[in-house]
């Protein structure tokens, strides 16, 4: 790493501002910020580029199992952090999941030692809480103060599901210590019995999986989680919103003053159920995930969101599975198509185009949604999402002007396809930087396996929450 790098005629964009200047880099911080700055150390000319806080993505999976298809998606650590920096990220939240029996202290160990050789950039995990038991919960104060505040819970899926009882315990367990639960919120009852209806019928092309989840069993747990939250006074955030109505129910928590924060995602902001229109046979099983994609009202109705508030970050939910050897077992049988697309690399760009240059949001917001209110949400501000002296430097820096044609031989996923093949995007980095390291140079990326580091995050006041 150079001993200085000075980022030259730019414009620098926070949350809260947008003016020129130059910025100085030294020893991977941010140490001056202004006009006509020098340095004996390497230049890099930014005029008419952006220089933003780097991306965090504080919703993906790597290396993560499917057990009853036994297989993992299709990036690693490694090559999942790669695309990562080279859609302007440079921080991750991953998850660990807890099998039945074991510890949350035993599961992070064990994560943490798959991710800490490979990665790229920084990152840190979610524990995804599946066993409530006495036990799992008398970890939950000792993991929060050990830099693990966030609590992943499933409402849904086999053998990850928590119950309204298990979820009250996790509520409550994590409200006492300035933790945060992030739920995945649809009614398990209700799929079930819908999986159930269609597959009786013989009804398994891939289009039946987006009816086997519609925005009403979405909504329904959303609310649902709002109040048990309330109930036991706990901080909350909802994962990849889809829906109006869902929307709705945070919004109006919100307005109450309760500590809701929301997600939502780029495939619910940019595509459509169209995408399961069954005249396009099983090539929709390349947009399976859950919950689905919707139709056009709501993604306005995310779009209003995010411009007013009521949506406060977007994440990829990035769950690559190839198309050609992992999609394809699900012919047949819906039920066996492994949910996800892939979007860590695409997710700013995608956000970029289709908000900023599209006037549906400022640039600010953008910083906002992409970087600046993930790190507060899960315990990482000011170290990151900012441009602050005394900061970790990790820079997105990106020409607003150029655009690329999204082709996955192109990206740097292990993918044989992308959910976004043929658009044209702005927003992807020229550079990108973490703690003073050029991890992309013009678009290439150059950064060493390994070089990423455990992020320490820090317990949450709920009235701190965006």
């Amino acid at each position: 790493m150079p001993a200085e790098i000075l980022l030259k005629g730019g414009t620098l964009v926070t949350a809260s501002e947008t003016r020129e200047g130059d910025l100085l880099v030294r020893g991977g911080k941010i140490v001056e910020i202004g006009q006509g700055l020098q340095t004996t150390g390497q230049v890099l000319d930014v005029t008419d580029h952006l220089v933003m806080p780097g991306g965090i993505d504080s919703h993906v999976h790597l290396s993560h199992p499917i057990d009853k298809l036994g297989i993992k998606t299709a990036d690693d650590f490694f090559t999942g952090t790669i695309a990562a920096a080279c859609g302007g990220v440079t921080t991750i939240i991953d998850f660990a999941l807890q099998r039945q029996g074991d510890s949350l202290a035993e599961t992070l160990e064990s994560r943490v030692g798959e991710v800490r050789d490979e990665a790229v950039i920084d990152y840190s995990l979610h524990p995804i809480v599946t066993d409530v038991r006495a036990e799992t919960l008398a970890e939950i104060p000792s993991l929060i103060g050990e830099g693990f505040p966030s609590f992943k819970v499933m409402m849904t899926y086999a053998g990850k599901r928590v119950n309204d009882t298990g979820l009250l315990n996790v509520l409550e367990a994590t409200s006492q210590h300035g933790g945060i639960v992030y739920l995945h919120c649809e009614n398990d009852a209700a799929v079930t019995h819908l999986i159930d209806r269609y597959s009786k019928r013989g009804d398994t092309a891939p289009h039946f999986h987006e009816l086997s989840r519609p925005a009403l069993v979405e909504a329904e747990a959303t609310y649902r989680a709002i109040c048990l939250a309330e109930l036991m006074g706990a901080s909350i955030c909802i994962a990849h919103v889809t829906n109006a109505g869902a929307a709705s129910h945070i919004r109006n928590a919100r307005e109450r003053g309760l500590p809701v924060v929301a997600e939502t995602c780029p495939q619910y902001l940019t595509l459509t159920k169209e995408v399961f229109d069954p005249s396009r046979g099983f090539e929709s099983a390349k947009f399976v995930c859950s919950p689905p994609m919707r139709g056009e009202e709501h993604r306005e109705a995310l779009w209003d969101a995010l411009k007013e508030g009521g949506l406060q970050q977007v994440a990829s939910d990035h769950a690559p599975f190839r198309f050609s050897d992992q999609k394809t077992l699900g012919r047949g049988d819906f039920t066996r198509i492994p949910n996800g697309l892939p979007g860590i690399e695409t997710r700013l760009p995608l956000v970029f185009t289709n908000g900023v240059k599209a006037g549906r949001i400022d640039v600010n917001r953008f910083v906002e949604l992409v970087s600046t209110n993930p790190a507060k949400i899960f315990g990482m501000y000011p170290e990151k999402g900012s441009l602050d002296i005394g900061t970790d430097a990790d820079l997105n820096v990106i020409d607003p002007n150029r655009e690329v044609e999204v082709d996955h031989e192109i990206l740097h996923s292990a993918m044989d396809y992308s959910p976004y093949e043929g658009m044209r995007l702005a927003g992807f980095p020229t550079w990108t930087m973490s703690r003073g390291d050029i991890i992309v140079g013009q678009g290439e990326p150059q950064g060493d396996r390994g070089r990423g580091q455990l992020v320490q995050r820090s317990p949450l006041a709920p009235e701190a929450l965006p």
